[in-house]
């Protein structure tokens, strides 16, 4: 597709689990058969509930564990076979802000060599223009020229999360994946770094895959929403759908949990909560990895891997991976759980 970036394809990222671990021996997978593109200057979010595998894919699309199946094409090039004197230039076109500032930061460094060092791996800009390009780099964020000697602890979680996305930009990466990037932060404090991103982003043309727990968050910032479960994809479609139009139940149940900031609303909506605990990873069930919590569940799921197919009409490209799915989900799942 001419208009696409990054094109991930039946992606599958396995651990091998050590005695001891939840469900014993045998293999964790973390990540199993993930499908999505994310075009130029886009914005894709992924959500899901702890374990269900987000993080893991960004590192995966990083080069920071390795994919056991499928393929990560970067405008063509599969990141996952490069040699490994290939891998440094490919990490240039993809640059990561990870969660927690305080400990991605290297606190023994000074904000300017924590900047800077990228320019210096990736050899990009002479070591006389390292200072100023930092500096640039910092006025691009938000901070002061005067944060160059200062170090990471001098400073504020969001401030913090700044030198991050100052760092992530310093070698002009076409793609950066950010996970969970304001949970760490103030809730006051979080608009201002998802306002930053937006900013970013359009005088950067850049894209972003955003991985985060806060569903409004995702809303905010996000053009399209993948909703991943135990390792695998429920649904994908654009933002308003999947929050207004859900047709799996997981995604249904998620979109159920975000407030409403009118209290007459909020105080009248059916919020689903899903019974039981998320199923091991080691042993996932049979068919669909959602029947043993979803209540719509009949023999098919277990039999049946549900397919990924393409449900949108005119035109709009709306996946999901349920055998019932249909308009109207979220009264159709509020009336089975309330039973």
């Amino acid at each position: 597709m001419a208009d696409t970036l990054l094109e991930v394809r039946d992606l599958s990222v396995h651990f091998k689990a050590k005695a001891g671990a939840r469900g014993g021996r045998g293999v964790v997978k973390a990540v199993d058969g993930l499908d999505f593109t994310i075009g130029y200057g886009e914005t894709l979010g992924v959500v899901g509930e702890s374990g269900c595998g987000k993080s893991t894919t960004g590192l995966a699309i990083q080069g920071l564990v390795k994919a056991t199946s499928g393929s990560i094409m970067l405008e063509g090039q599969d990141l996952t076979t490069l040699k490994a004197n290939q891998v440094r230039a490919a990490r240039r076109r993809t640059q990561m802000v990870f969660q927690d500032p305080t400990s991605s930061l290297n606190m023994r460094m000074t904000v300017g060599q924590i900047v800077a060092e990228p320019l210096l791996v990736h050899d990009t800009v002479p070591r006389s223009e390292h200072r100023a390009r930092a500096a640039e780099l910092l006025g691009l964020v938000g901070m002061p020229e005067s944060a160059l000697d200062r170090y990471p602890h001098e400073f504020s979680g969001g401030q913090r999360q700044r030198v991050g996305i100052a760092r992530a930009l310093a070698v002009e990466p076409d793609l950066i994946i950010c996970d969970e990037p304001t949970a760490a932060l103030d809730v006051s404090i979080r608009a201002q770094v998802l306002n930053l991103f937006r900013e970013l982003q359009r005088a950067r043309d850049l894209s972003y895959l955003f991985i985060s727990h806060d569903l409004s968050a995702v809303h905010h910032i996000s053009d399209r929403i993948l909703v991943m479960y135990l390792g695998r994809p429920m649904e994908l479609a654009s933002r308003d759908t999947v929050y207004n139009d859900p047709q799996h139940p997981y995604t249904v149940a998620l979109m159920s949990a975000v407030p409403v900031p009118d209290p007459d609303i909020e105080r009248n909506r059916e919020h689903i909560l899903l019974q039981g605990d998320v199923p091991s990873p080691l042993n996932p069930p049979s068919g669909c990895v959602f029947r043993t919590r979803c209540p719509l569940a009949q023999d098919v799921c277990a039999a049946e891997v549900p397919a990924w197919r393409d449900i949108g009409t005119d035109g709009e490209e709306h996946m999901v991976a349920c055998h019932f799915a249909q308009p109207g989900m979220a009264e159709l799942v509020a009336g089975q759980a309330a039973r």
